[in-house]
């Protein structure tokens, strides 16, 4: 069986961001990875969120409705993270 398709839903300028956001958009029940350039941790560089295909209008229409605050962000962001996540 073929895994999912996945597809770009936004970039952000960082990963921490980025992963913020991912955990928003799991809490709703989508698919996401996160894809960064960032060589190493904390490098501020450009990071990708996609989501399955069948889940992206969906995950659009999420993004759309929720506009996160830096406060969300940083909360989000310092949360601890499960040992078997897959970003």
């Amino acid at each position: 069986m073929a895994g999912p398709e996945w597809r770009l839903l936004t970039t952000l300028p960082d990963l921490p961001s980025a992963q913020s956001l991912a955990e928003v958009l799991r809490a709703e029940g989508i698919a996401v990875r996160v894809m960064s350039d960032a060589g190493v941790l904390g490098q501020a560089a450009p990071s990708r969120i996609y989501v399955g295909a069948t889940q992206w209008y969906r995950a659009r229409d999420s993004l759309s409705q929720r506009q996160l605050t830096d406060e969300e962000l940083v909360v989000l962001s310092s949360a601890d993270r499960p040992p078997d996540q897959d970003v």
